[in-house]
């Protein structure tokens, strides 16, 4: 068994917090991001006709920070913003209403009137009214943020063990913090305007997983593929994932592979960082955590004269879900076409994402209660904190790519024989916090363009899957 290795990534944010909505001007602050445990090689070499890890090579930071940002330069980065964004919420310095109700908007869950960050609903209430905290509270089942933590342990701790037990309907309660860390959390005024801008440092203490995306091959010869689609006019089942996007049977060249020499990168093949050249491969991605599960779901594939009306609505609803439950009660597998022209160019219809939960992630954050806003730098008096906590809810999104084998002999022509079947892969394009939904589409799979007001994005409920499932806090 590969030693672990023990990695601090090169990897600068900077966090627009929503707590820090005090002024008319949104404060930022930088703060390093760790990632201590990689075992896998990322570097790849060419051999034996595919790709295969360099077993001898080393991780570096600047490997483990390009694979895990991915080929837009910003997965990683962009994740962990928006963790921290989450965890700070604090709805009570909003500058106004208006505000307020563009964050609330991303924590809205489907029970109307909670939200998936915890915090009070209860403006203009009374204490004659506490009926109403306690039935706002017996509904909410997952917490986003930090203060709504705090809030919901206040209430929790303070019920009489003679009240009957509250009960949250198809959801285990959260977690409740003791009566010393909520202590210990208020003295450190991370909840005030002035302190809200204190984390200098998040380490991600979950160990990141490399997805090595392989492709379902359809029928391996082109006269099984004519028979198949045109004498019986039968789709292509594609139920296994077991090829290589670049090998010997898939996307090939004698010609490369002749003049790729292992001793340097830059003839042939070559080598790459896994998960960061879509030239090289298209499909394998670093995560930030294990999968719970594979993107990798059964599809037909079709060729057709012309694209059917069903495929034109299907690739209209780009945002189905293809691995949900209520595909997977149905007989029929998720189908896609193709057309090709004269000259032999195929064009492909494919459609949806496969959408997979992730293992929780752990975070350690350090917290500051006394930074210069300006310059980052601790004023004198100050004090650290260690916040050790569990996030909950985080999914993977994949897009499905159908595309065709090429293979190309020596002299650089297109074998026939062993090129233009379909496989279908599946392309890692993002994170979200939302189990139902593609952000950006509703369940239908259809476009999602309510927004709260002119200023928010089309987007739909980010965070309400988004959970604390493990909090700890203490002085450095």
């Amino acid at each position: 068994m590969k030693k672990l290795l023990s990695i601090i990534t090169a990897l600068t944010v900077a966090a627009s917090a929503t707590s820090s909505l005090v002024s008319c001007k949104v404060i930022t602050n930088e703060f390093k991001i760790e990632v201590p445990e990689f075992e896998q090689s990322l570097k790849y070499e060419f051999k034996d006709g595919q790709y295969k890890p360099k077993e001898s090579y080393k991780n570096t930071e600047a490997d483990v920070k390009k694979a895990l940002d991915g080929i837009t330069g910003n997965f990683a980065s962009s994740l962990v913003a928006d963790m921290i964004n989450s965890l700070f919420f604090n709805a009570n310095l909003s500058v106004t209403q208006n505000s307020k109700n563009i964050w609330q908007y991303l924590f809205r869950t489907d029970k109307e009137g909670v939200y998936a960050d915890g915090q009070y609903r209860t403006a203009g209430l009374n204490s004659k009214q506490q009926d109403k905290i306690n039935d706002y509270y017996s509904n909410v089942s997952k917490i986003a943020s930090l203060l709504g933590l705090m809030q919901y342990s206040e209430w929790s701790n303070s019920q009489s063990t003679n009240v009957e037990e509250i009960k949250v309907a198809e959801a285990k309660k959260p977690i409740t913090l003791s009566e010393e860390t909520i202590k210990l959390v208020n003295e450190s005024k991370m909840f005030e305007s002035s302190n809200n801008q204190g984390i200098t440092n998040v380490k991600i203490k979950s160990t990141p997983k490399l997805y090595e995306g392989k492709i379902g091959l359809a029928k391996k010869t082109t006269e099984g593929i004519e028979k198949s689609e045109e004498a019986n006019n039968e789709p292509i089942k594609i139920d296994s994932y077991v090829s290589s996007y670049i090998s010997k049977e898939t996307n090939y060249s004698e010609k490369t592979a002749k003049e790729t020499d292992p001793n340097d990168p830059t003839k042939g093949y070559g080598e790459y960082i896994a998960g960061t050249n879509l030239a090289v491969d298209f499909f394998s991605q670093l995560l930030i955590s294990e999968l719970q599960g594979s993107p990798e779901v059964p599809i037909q594939v079709k060729k057709v004269k012309e694209q059917s009306d069903i495929s034109k609505e299907n690739v209209k609803k780009q945002g189905l879900i293809l691995n949900s439950e209520n595909v997977a009660e149905k007989s029929k597998q998720p189908e896609f076409e193709y057309t090709e022209d004269e000259k032999g160019n195929k064009t492909p219809y494919a459609y949806g994402y496969s959408l997979v939960s992730l293992e929780p992630i752990n975070l350690e954050l350090t917290y500051n209660d006394n930074l210069d806003l300006k310059t980052g730098k601790p004023k004198p008096g100050n004090q650290n904190y260690i916040i050790d906590l569990t996030i909950e809810g985080l999914s993977a999104a994949f897009k499905p790519i159908l595309g065709f084998t090429s293979y190309k002999n020596e002299k650089d022509e297109v074998v026939k024989d062993k090129s233009g079947i379909p496989y279908v892969g599946w392309r890692f394009m993002g994170y979200q916090f939302n189990s139902k939904n593609i952000i950006g589409y509703n369940e239908d799979g259809t476009q999602y363009t309510e927004k709260p007001n002119k200023k928010m994005a089309a987007t739909n409920k980010k965070f309400n899957d988004f959970n604390i499932s493990k909090f700890e806090f203490k002085k450095a």
